[in-house]
């Protein structure tokens, strides 16, 4: 592992895309593009959308696309789980669940905005965790959690430490500066993964059981490696952790609620998500770089969901509903 990667106000660049332009680290402290435009040059319409394909690819713009589109809807029937554990099937109870979780979401949002540094590390543990659960296979005993680590360990450390200079921009950009601090928690965090991994080859190597799960951890790296990280993670994200959730989240509570039911509470709660972010980004880019604000829209509005999700589903539903079930 190198030594973390310094000095966003050194001009850091990186290309997202191969042929684009580059994202400058500059934007965070003069307000300017790349191209010496003022930010206000940049808003709006048809230039605010030529400059996130010129700064992001259309690559990675389908990735983010991806992420919001189709993996954050499978967070949307966390109300059907909540119902089914007791917590929302009455009309008091979804009020006070839906009143909750929307109270967890802010508050993240708050801290983030006061202790970036700080809430960003946070989010990158417990996405370590909630993936790497998701993606176990052992039900139970300190080996399920090697494997939670492990799994969970690719995705972030994978992608992070794979792709270093343009994930440090990706992080410039969430905390607006320097995020030497953050790759320092991820070097210590890597030390910890490795050993998992390690401890992960050698059951693979003795129990056959363990052999799916660690050719999929191995596959994951591979492809991470191959693919720039927006991309890497937005596939991670829609195909492998939100299709196993969803499933693991209908097969638990489909003969409890009609499909109608599960499908529309589900969608109700993906449009009030779609228009939080739709307007938290209009509000953004009114005030700072497009890219800036789609990336933070995009990774702030995942991580105010990701802690009260995971604490329903890997707190609640995993141990109650679906503890036969990966999700």
């Amino acid at each position: 592992m190198g030594a973390p990667v310094q000095g966003h106000s050194r001009n850091a660049k990186m290309d997202f895309h191969q042929g684009g332009l580059s994202l400058d680290h500059r934007i965070i402290q003069t307000g300017c593009h790349p191209d010496g435009l003022p930010l206000q040059k940049k808003r709006g319409g048809v230039m605010a959308m030529d400059a996130l394909i010129a700064s992001f690819g259309l690559i990675n713009l389908f990735a983010l696309g991806g992420v919001v589109l189709i993996g954050l809807p499978h967070g949307a029937f966390d109300g059907a789980i909540a119902a089914c554990l007791g917590q929302a099937d009455q009309p008091f109870t979804l009020i006070r669940f839906i009143t909750l979780y929307v109270v967890l979401a802010g508050l993240v949002v708050g801290l983030w905005l006061l202790f970036p540094v700080a809430v960003l590390i946070g989010f990158l543990g417990i996405s370590i965790i909630h993936f790497g659960l998701g993606d176990a296979r052992a039900k139970s005993g300190w080996l399920r959690y090697v494997q939670a680590i492990a799994h969970g360990g690719v995705v972030v450390a994978g992608i992070s430490q794979g792709h270093r200079l343009e994930v440090d921009v990706i992080f410039g950009y969430l905390v607006g500066g320097d995020a030497a601090p953050v790759w320092m928690a991820i070097d210590i965090a890597s030390v910890i993964i490795a050993v998992t991994l390690a401890i992960y080859a050698w059951q693979a190597f003795w129990n056959a059981r363990w052999r799916l799960g660690f050719l999929e951890a191995g596959l994951l790296i591979l492809l991470f490696a191959a693919v720039q990280p927006l991309f890497g993670f937005a596939l991670y994200f829609c195909c492998v952790h939100s299709a196993r959730h969803i499933w693991s989240v209908w097969t638990a509570v489909k003969l409890e609620f009609p499909s109608q039911m599960l499908f529309g509470g589900a969608m109700a709660f993906t449009l009030a998500s779609w228009g939080a972010g739709a307007a938290a980004f209009w509000w953004c880019a009114s005030f700072m770089a497009v890219e800036s604000a789609l990336l933070r829209v995009v990774f702030i509005g995942l991580a105010a969901l990701t802690v009260p999700h995971m604490i329903l589903v890997d707190g609640f539903f995993r141990s109650n509903v679906g503890n036969s079930q990966r999700g």
